[in-house]
């Protein structure tokens, strides 16, 4: 359960750990939390700016299509609508990245033909990171990608 407007951090448990898991309520003003968590853990990381800033972009997008668009046709009034963030800094891989995972537990909803001026946020996405994936299944949506550490 998530209290009204609080934050939930579940960060690694280990201590010093790379890992950063967020939970909150499915509304637009905890996304400024979320970027300033984002911002300190990419600090206690010791990620270069550019980084947290495509970081704090690229999340932002895939927290709001979770905030704007999973829970519109809410079946269930007693389920509190929530997104969870999940970052992970992964120094091994040949080229090191920040793994990223933004999950809702709502509906999806295809993008309209003719989204006008909004409906890019999937596009920022790609353009900011790699190896973006949508998964969407009756328990939610999945957006997974990779902002690299170096410039790819």
């Amino acid at each position: 359960m998530v209290d009204d407007g609080a934050i939930t951090p579940l960060a690694d448990r280990r201590p010093g750990g790379r890992r950063l898991w967020l939970r909150h309520h499915a509304r637009a003003a905890e996304l400024r939390t979320i970027r300033s968590r984002i911002a300190a853990w990419a600090g206690q990381q010791r990620l270069p700016e550019d980084v947290v800033i495509d970081l704090q972009l690229a999340v932002g997008e895939a927290v709001s299509n979770g905030v704007e668009h999973a829970y519109l046709d809410a079946e269930e009034p007693d389920v509190v609508p929530t997104v969870e963030v999940e970052l992970e800094v992964l120094a091994n891989e040949p080229l090191p990245v920040v793994a990223v995972m933004v999950t809702d537990h709502g509906r999806w909803r295809p993008a309209p033909d003719r989204p006008g001026y909004r409906g890019r946020g999937l596009t920022v996405i790609d353009r900011l990171s790699r190896r973006l994936q949508v998964v969407s299944s009756r328990q939610g949506t999945r957006v997974c990608f990779e902002v690299p550490l170096r410039p790819f």
